[in-house]
């Protein structure tokens, strides 16, 4: 039972992670010589309101919309019922192989929700990764909890970048918190609860504290059945220096002599 376990496993592993790695790779592979430094990220620099300096991934997740990059993830937690994972004519294994079969099987949890993604903000999405949490599986219950990570390219939103040596970034983590109602089924699922905290971060994005290009750079969401859901949607967006301040002068090479 394990071993066919395990071989299906692999098989799942190579359908649910092999286009998102090489779409990954082939993304985020180094740019020809000559590419804008925008186009492929480097040497790109933009400070926060309080004179910081942004993390490059944080950057790339916000300028790079049309490739995967690391800094732009949704990740969901989502608790699951182990038969759920089961085929028709299977049954579960003895508890002590629990944990190996929830993970083996975990991406199926994975599938319907680049499809929400892909219907609002995504041009593209892909699963990164899923697997179930270690020592989350509940024996007794028959449950168990599993992270899904999902890699996404934004839809291009067709606006010009601004001088960026004259604007600060910004950021916001937006809070859900929906309690599902009892008397709308559908209302309970997890694609549901994903596609409300995006909606929440689309809507923060069109708020007067938002500035130019505001963008959903990730997402997350805990999600159980019939239990209140939370989640975030990081939004970033750019605005002018502020009054009085100045972007600093480039730095040349010392003159020889």
């Amino acid at each position: 039972m394990l071993r066919l376990l395990i071989t299906t496993g692999v098989l799942l592993m190579v359908v649910g992670f092999g286009t998102a790695g090489w779409q990954y790779w082939q993304n985020t592979a180094a740019s020809a010589p000559g590419t804008s430094p925008v186009a492929d990220g480097t040497d790109v620099w933009l400070g926060t309101p309080t004179g910081g300096i942004v993390p490059a991934e944080v950057t790339a997740g916000f300028l790079l919309q049309d490739r995967f990059v690391p800094g732009r993830i949704a990740t969901i937690l989502r608790t699951a019922a182990l038969t759920d994972l089961l085929r028709d004519g299977e049954s579960l294994p003895d508890p002590v192989f629990l944990e190996v079969m929830a993970d083996i099987r975990a991406p199926l949890l994975a599938e319907g929700l680049c499809p929400v993604l892909t219907g609002s903000i995504a041009a593209d999405c892909a699963v990164q990764s899923a697997r179930v949490v270690p020592g989350s599986v509940d024996p007794a219950r028959g449950t168990a909890q599993f992270r899904v990570e999902l890699a996404y390219r934004l839809k291009p939103d067709g606006a010009d970048l601004p001088d960026l040596s004259g604007q600060i970034f910004d950021s916001l983590n937006v809070e859900v918190a929906i309690a599902p109602d009892p008397a709308v089924a559908e209302a309970g699922t997890v694609e549901v609860a994903l596609a409300a905290v995006v909606d929440t971060g689309q809507f923060a994005c069109l708020s007067d504290s938002a500035g130019l290009l505001c963008r959903i750079t990730g997402l997350t969401l805990e999600w159980a059945p019939g239990v209140p859901y939370s989640g975030t949607a990081r939004i970033g967006w750019l605005s002018p220096l502020p009054e009085g301040v100045y972007p600093a002068p480039e730095i040349g090479p010392a003159p020889e002599g």
